[in-house]
């Protein structure tokens, strides 16, 4: 058995997710990072929760500045 198994891609976006809530144990990164080496459809994943993340907080900036405008 090698010692880096392989991911799938379902560990992968699992792992792309819990990343969002806390930092990942450096062999998870690097096991991510070599997925997204020779995965096609995951770093596209990835490129999507980071458009998510971006989209939120543009989305809360906006709707925190309209409170004060109301006020």
């Amino acid at each position: 058995m090698p010692m880096w198994p392989r991911r799938t891609c379902r560990e992968v976006t699992r792992l792309v997710l819990m990343n969002e809530d806390r930092r990942l144990a450096w062999h998870q990164r690097f096991a991510v990072r070599l997925h997204m080496k020779v995965c096609l459809a995951c770093p596209r994943f990835l490129k999507q929760v980071r458009f998510m993340r971006s989209a939120m907080g543009n989305w809360r900036r906006y709707a925190e500045s309209e409170d004060e405008g109301a006020v």
